[in-house]
């Protein structure tokens, strides 16, 4: 072939896979934002949204916020202290900086179409990243899925707006870039690459109180390194990436210092495992490069590595279990107190859960997953089994043995994979290969986030990667297998040249569309524009908070249910005294007993005059024996709506306080013990 040619045919090759990449890429955007038209202005489809939105709003107009809220959680303010803010930050200034270029667009707008964006571009770099190991082939069909899988759609449409797609994408970045690392073999792109990675960590740990999760996957990538070398190759680079962020973190932020409610143990998670990482491999270096004494006396370089992992995973445990009772109840996907399993988004996915979410393909994944280890090392088939069965099948196994066996079943699944992990880097020889290490992240990644969605329903946004992604092997496998098979057949009709990207394709289009109750295909349309309707949309609701907007003092305080806080702040413009942030949990549960559940007036007054409230709001889904629905003194004046307020949806009374009504502490407690 004449240079000329094979020039063009390079050209040509490349126009193709652009445009494939673009048509996923549209794809992924057009599905996300079928939705747009059926969501009023102004409004989200959750409730989040409104509180990121609403410390937008505050850093665009101030330039920063607070360090105190004093528009919610009213008497004391919300600490803004213990929250990470980065998402808010970064939709006030893209908002400021499109601004310069289009000055008709708004911060709501920014705020809209932030989730698609941010899921489109961590899509994007994830099919690029995959294209050089894989192929085109293999990183489409990845993003094909991805693009089109419904559990992946909800929480990246237009009008969600809460900061996942934004985590998500930064976790793709943190992952892919480290292990570009690993693989570039010049010293200056390892050092950019790295430095890139730390970064984007550094990034995540400013948004979101789990991001240590994305954090493990990379750290499993080093523990497998670390058990399967002689040598501790790339310290310094590991060292350098450590550097960008754990340091940082711990000085940008106050809540890695003195972390308090759901930030308590948010420094054991994010900056505690990677620098016991590297003191375990700092250690093992010394031990056999720095004392030749002790060199002698000491087992080989990787049962040495075995052995002080073993410690450190004895910590870690002692660690957890020092702290269960704290643990439990500030980490959100383990908290079992009445509030948080009230929830929905944190409660317990069943069987029917994963069929509509992800059809078939979490079934198809595990497969993948299965099959990969079996090729690597049975020794690790059995825990991938009884970890599938008792995630993705646990409502099965909960009514055929019962919630305690299935929790059981669940944790020595846990256990054997931990012990096969590690018995299999025991006994395999160095294998750094960067292909080997993509699978590894992978297997983590889904090991982690499956685990942690089996007991939350919110979580299984972040399990759409590993399960795309095992997918596509399980169709490389099968395809391949067909290929072989049959290929003598094929070659005697000179088939065999078009046949080995046929059949993947094929096969791609079988599990996308058949069978029609499994494929996922078929609920794509509706997880974009049914799935999510906006809050509160044209109803009832919405006209009270357009009244408020309208007719209420800035600095008036409405008392209502905290599934309301925000919606009151940003679409009533009043202050609040409490919200879906969660930040004192115990205040909810005091509002319940002390307004709702009780019949005296008085103690609902008492309540309501310590925490500051003017106004109080009350909707049709509360509780109907609630002594509001009787008949009220004088103190209570029917502000909202002027006619037939016996009868109404929602009734708003402003509060005119008798003159023996005083504050009292007890209704300010943050803890049931005070």
């Amino acid at each position: 072939m004449l240079p000329n040619q094979k020039t063009s045919r390079h050209i040509l090759r490349i126009c193709a896979i652009l445009l494939l990449f673009s048509m996923l890429v549209f794809t992924a955007v057009w599905t996300r934002v079928q939705n747009r038209d059926s969501i009023p202005n102004g409004q989200f489809t959750e409730t989040d949204a409104y509180f990121y939105y609403w410390q937008a709003q505050i850093i665009s107009e101030h330039g920063r916020l607070p360090e105190r809220d004093m528009h919610r959680w009213l008497p004391y303010g919300r600490d803004l202290n213990q929250t990470l803010n980065l998402y808010s930050y970064v939709l006030a200034y893209v908002y400021k900086a499109l601004a310069l270029g289009w000055p008709n667009i708004s911060l709501y707008d920014v705020a809209l179409y932030a989730p698609t964006v941010c899921f489109v571009l961590g899509l994007g770099a994830l099919c690029v990243f995959l294209f050089r190991p894989f192929g085109v082939l293999f990183s489409s069909t990845v993003g094909l899925l991805l693009a089109t899988l419904p559990g992946t759609i909800e929480r990246s449409a237009a009008g969600f707006s809460d900061r996942d797609s934004w985590c998500l994408m930064l976790g793709i970045l943190a992952i892919i870039t480290y292990l570009v690392s690993l693989q570039v073999k010049h010293s200056r792109q390892q050092l950019l690459w790295t430095f890139a990675s730390g970064i984007t960590v550094f990034f995540g740990g400013l948004s979101w109180e789990g991001f240590g999760v994305f954090l493990i996957v990379i750290l499993c990538v080093e523990l497998w390194k670390f058990l399967t070398s002689e040598t501790e190759e790339g310290l310094g680079y590991y060292f350098i990436w450590i550097l960008t962020f754990v340091p940082t973190l711990y000085f940008f932020s106050f809540a890695y210092r003195n972390g308090e409610g759901f930030a308590k143990h948010i420094s054991a998670l994010m900056l505690i495992p990677p620098l016991v990482i590297f003191c375990l491999r700092f250690l093992r270096y010394l031990l056999l490069t720095k004392i030749p004494l002790l060199k002698k006396h000491l087992p080989s370089a990787q049962i040495l590595a075995l052995i002080l992992t073993l410690v450190g995973l004895a910590l870690a445990i002692g660690y957890i279990l020092s702290q269960f009772d704290t643990f439990v109840e500030t980490t959100v996907p383990f908290s079992q107190n009445r509030l948080m399993q009230s929830v929905t988004e944190l409660q317990t996915p069943n069987f029917k859960y994963w069929l509509f979410r992800y059809g078939s393909i979490f079934l198809l994944s595990s497969l993948g997953l299965i099959l990969y280890w079996r090729k690597l090392s049975r020794l690790f088939l059995l825990p991938l089994v009884m970890f599938v069965l008792a995630t993705f099948f646990r409502e099965p196994l909960d009514r055929l043995c019962g919630v305690s066996f299935g929790n059981i079943f669940f944790y020595i699944a846990i256990a054997s994979c931990t012990i096969g992990f590690i018995l299999i880097l025991v006994w395999r020889q160095k294998t750094h290969s960067p292909h080997q290490l993509v699978l590894i992240a992978f297997t983590s990644w889904f090991l982690t986030w499956v685990a942690l969605t089996r007991d939350a329903k919110r979580y299984d946004f972040f399990i759409g990667i590993p399960l795309a992604f095992f997918t596509a092997q399980f169709i490389q496998f099968i395809s391949g297998t067909l290929i072989e098979k049959f290929q003598p057949k094929l070659k005697r009709y000179a088939l065999h040249i078009y046949i080995k990207n046929t059949v993947p394709i094929f096969l791609l289009i079988l599990f996308m569309f058949f069978p029609p109750i499994l494929a996922h295909t078929y609920r794509s349309h509706y997880s974009a524009t049914q799935m999510r309707r906006a809050i509160p949309g044209n109803s009832s609701l919405a006209k009270a908070f357009q009244w408020m907007k309208a007719e209420l003092p800035p600095n008036a305080v409405v008392a209502a249910h905290w599934r309301y806080g925000s919606q009151l702040n940003v679409l009533g413009g009043v202050k609040t005294i409490t919200d879906q942030d969660h930040y004192i949990q115990h205040w909810i549960h005091l509002y319940m007993q002390h307004v709702l559940f009780t019949h005296s007036e008085r103690e609902v007054l008492e309540f309501l005059k310590t925490h500051g409230a003017t106004h109080l709001m009350l909707t049709k889904g509360e509780p109907k024996k609630t002594g509001l629905r009787g008949k009220l003194s004088d103190a209570w004046e029917p502000v909202y709506p002027t006619t037939n307020f016996k009868e109404a949806d929602i009734k708003v009374w402003k509060i005119h306080y008798p003159p023996g009504i005083e504050t009292n502490a007890k209704y300010l407690a943050t803890d049931p013990k005070e």
